[in-house]
C-alpha cells in the first residue's frame, strides 16, 4: 500500500458545529471544509494534491468510486471525504458524496441542510422500492450529497443487504465520481462491507492515534475482501 499524499496538518476538529463559512438558499457549509474557507492553506493544498493523484491514477482509469475508510475512530474520514468531494466538484467533476456511516453520521455537520434530510437509511429500508430522489443534487455546482438519513440501530443489517450494493452501482453509473464516507472500522464490519461494494478504498490514519499494526491489519482485511487499496492519507494534528 503506497501513500498517495504527504502527511498533512489537516485538522478534523470535533463534532461541535461551527459557524458556516458559506451559505446557499438551503445549505450551510462548515469552516472545516477548508477548500472553501481556507483555499490557500497548506491543508487545502494537501487535499488538492490528493485530488490530483486520484484523478491521474484512479479516475482516468475508469474507476468511478472510492470508499474512505479508517481503522481508528477520530482519524478524520469524514473531514477527508467532504473536503475531497468538494475539490473534485470545484474541478468540474460531477461528484456524489455519500454518508454511509449509519451509526454516527456526520456529513450533515459539514454541509448542513435547512431541514433534517432523509437519505440512505430510508432508501435501504424501502428495499425494492428504492428511490434515488433522496439524493440532494447540486448542493454546490457539481456536488450532490446522499445524507445518511439518521443514525441508530440496524446499520450493519442495512449495509449488508443487497440493495446497498445495487444503490452504489447506480450511483457510480449516474455520477462521474462517488466518494463514500464510512464508519471507523474499530469493532464494526460496516466499513469493510461498504468498501466491498465500491471495490476501491483509501485508508485514512491519524498521526499519534493510528498504530501502524492496526493500519496493516485493516489493509490486509480489505485486501482479503478483494478491495483494491489505492493508497493512504495521514492526518496530522
Amino acid at each position: 500500500m503506497s501513500d498517495i499524499a504527504e502527511p498533512t496538518s489537516l485538522s478534523t476538529g470535533d463534532n461541535t458545529p461551527e459557524p458556516a463559512t458559506t451559505e446557499t438558499a438551503a445549505y450551510r457549509f462548515s469552516r472545516r471544509i477548508i477548500s472553501l474557507s481556507k483555499p490557500d492553506s497548506p491543508e487545502a493544498k494537501s487535499i488538492r494534491s490528493l485530488h490530483t493523484h486520484l484523478l491521474s491514477g484512479h479516475v482516468r482509469d475508469g474507476r468511478r468510486g472510492l470508499a474512505i475508510c479508517s481503522p481508528t475512530v477520530g482519524a478524520g474520514c469524514t473531514t477527508v471525504a467532504v473536503n475531497l468531494a468538494t475539490v473534485f466538484a470545484q474541478a468540474g467533476t460531477n461528484t456524489l458524496l455519500v454518508d454511509a456511516n449509519l451509526v454516527a453520521p456526520a456529513i450533515d455537520e459539514y454541509i448542513r441542510p435547512e431541514m433534517p434530510a432523509l437519505g440512505l437509511r430510508q432508501m435501504l429500508t424501502a428495499g425494492s422500492d428504492i428511490r434515488t430522489d433522496l439524493i440532494r443534487r447540486d448542493v454546490m455546482p457539481n456536488l450532490s450529497v446522499l445524507y445518511a438519513g439518521g443514525g441508530g440501530r440496524g446499520a450493519s443489517e442495512l449495509i449488508a443487504n443487497r440493495y446497498f450494493k445495487e444503490l452504489i452501482d447506480d450511483c457510480m453509473r449516474d455520477f462521474e465520481f462517488t466518494i463514500i464516507d464510512t464508519p471507523a472500522q474499530g469493532g464494526w464490519a460496516d466499513a469493510r462491507r461498504v468498501a466491498m461494494s465500491v471495490r476501491y478504498g483509501m485508508i485514512v490514519a491519524r498521526r499519534h492515534r493510528s498504530y501502524l499494526s492496526e493500519i496493516k491489519a485493516f489493509a490486509e482485511e480489505l485486501s482479503a475482501d478483494r478491495v483494491q487499496l489505492i493508497g493512504s492519507f495521514l492526518t496530522d494534528f
